[in-house]
């Protein structure tokens, strides 16, 4: 897997390039969004192989395992944070500490804080109140270690150990971009659970395009999270599509949020992240999630049966 070295963007209006870049990007996905219905040829799973300038979105070696089989919504409990600040629709800014939403963490290898942070989760609502959602391809065993509300270095509310990883049988199969989401049954810490120490977001199952969606995530050269709002488009029948900028290797796995308390990160609902199309996309502008469904529903079900036993 490709490892990306792109400076996060400071918070602040978007660049006359950037306009530019955007107005490209937007030229080319409207003539990508002409092909009909069913032509493989526009499907991102149908895609054989990344061009040379891929740049997958995780930056942790490429592999992933857990038990087979195939998430949903419940009510979630939330831990509330300041307003993040503002900024121009699909441009990036850094959060700050003290605007850092606990559900969102970083994901490390077995070496925790002196390693390096290679991908990115999110806490999600689940009766055990133990469950994080990610990319399938961030996790690769158990000894990954989640750390919620990570900032410079810093873990506020303790480093949190993965008991089992879930993911779908296609995924295991053979890395299937549609099946590209994971979740993670994270083992107690000092006796509590991660949920009732940060919090939670819903679980969302077809939510659509029509909602502006939040992403916060990690990237990999960065002891800071960016955050991002814009409005998504349908890739595919499988995949969806955000422009956002400067998400790079490190931030697969980021929760797209929608719904009350979404644009602070403070609340709402996780309806995809970073991940499916060139496990996140092949700039680190346009990202990519598998649509959450049926499959995502079920594959929920069956981490929280894990969980419970």
């Amino acid at each position: 897997m490709a490892l990306t070295g792109c400076a996060v963007l400071a918070f602040g209006g978007m660049a006359v390039a950037e306009r530019q870049h955007r107005a490209d990007v937007a030229a080319k996905d409207a003539v990508g969004a002409s092909a009909p219905a069913g032509d493989a040829s526009r499907s991102p799973s149908a895609t054989s192989g990344a061009p040379a300038s891929a740049r997958p979105k995780a930056a942790a070696s490429d592999s992933a395992s857990g038990a087979p089989s195939p998430s949903a919504s419940s009510s979630a409990t939330s831990s509330p944070s300041p307003s993040a600040p503002m900024t121009d629709p699909g441009v990036s800014h850094t959060v700050s500490a003290s605007q850092l939403p606990p559900q969102v963490g970083a994901v490390f290898d077995s070496d925790g804080l002196g390693g390096v942070h290679h991908c990115t989760a999110s806490v999600v609502d689940s009766p055990g109140k133990d469950l994080i959602v990610t990319a399938a391809h961030c996790l690769g065993t158990t000894s990954d270690l989640f750390v919620p509300g990570y900032h410079d270095g810093q873990a506020p509310y303790g480093i949190w150990h993965i008991q089992r990883i879930v993911t779908d049988s296609q995924w295991n199969a053979d890395s299937d971009p549609d099946h590209d989401v994971a979740f993670a049954v994270v083992e107690p810490l000092n006796g509590k659970t991660v949920e009732s120490v940060v919090g939670s977001y819903t679980l969302g199952t077809d939510q659509g395009t029509s909602d502006a969606v939040t992403v916060i995530g990690y990237p990999e050269v960065s002891d800071e999270a960016i955050a991002c709002t814009d409005t998504v488009a349908a890739y595919s029948s499988t995949q969806l599509r955000i422009y956002c900028t400067g998400y790079s290797g490190g931030t697969s796995g980021s929760p797209w949020l929608v719904g009350p308390g979404s644009g602070d990160g403070s609340g709402g609902t996780v309806m995809g992240v970073i991940g499916g199309y060139e496990e996140g996309g092949d700039t680190d502008d346009v990202s990519y999630s598998v649509a959450f469904g049926s499959t995502v529903q079920s594959l929920y079900e069956q981490a929280v049966s894990d969980a419970a036993d």
